[in-house]
């Protein structure tokens, strides 16, 4: 997806405000990604209810509850639809997933500068 973030052992300051910078940059990025995502598998979700009610109404009072549950379930149109809700609850996830890799590693990086800059100003007084 992004830039990968690679922290060297005993980094710079310089390299510090850089990798703060391009996290920074990814969790920006990240979070359009990640809201567009939710958002569309939020319609697939909705998709899939009416897809179930549509089918429930279809096959009531064709036999026992189990047996219209198992028609529902088999139905074409529900099958497309938790097809789709379950590729886009995927790629949410996926992208959620690296959001929050990203925003771990910034909180970590940020620490990190913290503790140089606390170091640098006990060295120069």
């Amino acid at each position: 997806m992004g830039q990968k973030v690679v922290v060297p052992d005993n980094p710079t300051p310089a390299q510090l405000m850089h990798l703060l910078a391009v996290c920074s940059n990814e969790i920006a990025t990240l979070a359009d990604k990640v809201m567009s995502y939710r958002q569309d598998a939020a319609l697939k979700q909705t998709a899939l209810k009416r897809a179930m009610a549509r089918a429930k109404v279809k096959y009531s009072g064709s036999g026992t509850v189990d047996i219209v549950r198992a028609k529902v379930e088999l139905d074409p149109a529900v099958v497309l639809a938790q097809d789709e809700y379950d590729i886009a609850d995927c790629v949410y996830q996926i992208a959620k997933g690296e959001f929050d890799g990203y925003d771990a590693q910034f909180t970590a990086l940020r620490k990190q500068a913290e503790i140089r800059k606390t170091e640098m100003s006990r060295i120069n007084g």
